[in-house]
């Protein structure tokens, strides 16, 4: 196993730590993974009042990167997609999350107050990005009225029921955007992973009321939803299983199930299901590379018509007001 231990001033000082580690040459401001070592890249990208990483990688070793504890208040804002991952673990403090779920996706935060572990495996690909972010800026540009008692509650559950956010669609094509289009003007990825930023605390803000559920709903039974939801969000699946059939994969009882996904996710699970449909619908209008009609029958829809009133439902737009839009 490699380890690399840092402090986190910028991420490109995290770079170049990390490439003297590793015995690797930069180019400019991109590590660069050498075939001994793995493939893929990692990417420090400034702005004048934050920055970010993104990355797309793999190891061919097991690796551990231990984040020290500082005194400068920050926060670091975490999209992690790991494919055909074996296990995942954190270590934020003295807690200690491993996790062989299903669950391949998260959005999370992470505070200043704690040395943090995570374990990466080899042959596990991961990509995403990782936005430092300090207090002072979130009050100015989020404009959220009680930010301070939000992340407290937040970050002081470390690893016990860490609470990731699902990834949604937007946030899910955003991020394959910054990784596909290289050497963009920088006003390009900021303007990308700030509306990465604005997603997350708009829906930490809409859900802190149920941080404070933390206590009667137990690792297993989050676990259990996030199988749940890692089911419904599968790009394969345009007809849901039912909830009988969702209790049984995860050894629940149905009115359980019901509960459970509502606290941890806001939604019921079928509106949880279609919303997340239609906002990959939209999506999809958007790029221009597809008709209402192919849309339509992608999300499982034999009656257009059907999709037409299910995407006015969630938008107040008709699809072919999207697709206007775009021309």
């Amino acid at each position: 196993m490699i380890y690399f231990t840092y402090k986190l001033t910028s991420y490109s000082t995290f770079l170049q730590q990390l490439s003297k580690t590793l015995g690797v040459e930069m180019q400019e401001d991109t590590l660069h993974l050498p075939e001994e070592i793995g493939n893929g890249f990692l990417q420090a990208i400034e702005f004048n009042e934050t920055d970010a990483l993104i990355y797309a990688f793999k190891l061919k070793e097991d690796f551990l990167f231990k984040r020290e504890k500082d005194e400068k208040e920050y926060y670091t804002l975490i999209y992690d997609e790991l494919l055909q991952p074996e296990n995942f673990s954190i270590q934020i403090g003295s807690d200690i999350l491993m996790d062989s779920s299903t669950r391949t996706s998260a959005i999370y935060l992470t505070g200043f107050l704690y040395d943090i572990e995570y374990t990466l495996y080899k042959d596990v690909f991961i990509r995403g990005a990782r936005i430092c972010l300090n207090k002072d800026w979130m009050r100015q540009y989020l404009r959220l009225p009680s930010i301070e008692d939000v992340l407290e509650k937040y970050i002081g559950m470390k690893t016990e029921n860490i609470w990731y956010k699902p990834v949604d669609a937007e946030s899910r094509e955003l991020l394959q955007e910054i990784l596909n289009n290289k050497n963009e003007s920088r006003l390009y990825y900021h303007n990308r992973i700030m509306r990465m930023v604005e997603i997350f605390f708009t829906w930490l803000q809409n859900h802190s009321s149920y941080l404070s559920l933390k206590s009667s709903v137990s690792r297993e039974d989050i676990q259990a939803v996030q199988k749940v939801e890692s089911i419904l969000t599968d790009e394969a699946v345009t007809i849901p299983p039912t909830i009988k059939e969702l209790s049984r994969m995860v050894a629940m009882s149905d009115s359980k199930l019901k509960k459970i996904f509502k606290i941890v996710y806001g939604l019921p699970i079928y509106e949880y299901f279609q919303k997340h449909r239609m906002q990959k619908a939209r999506l999809m209008l958007l790029s221009g590379k597809y008709s209402i009609k192919d849309v339509g029958y992608t999300m499982g829809y034999s009656n257009l018509s059907n999709f037409t009133l299910a995407f006015k439902k969630e938008f107040n737009k008709l699809p072919s007001e999207i697709t206007k839009e775009i021309k």
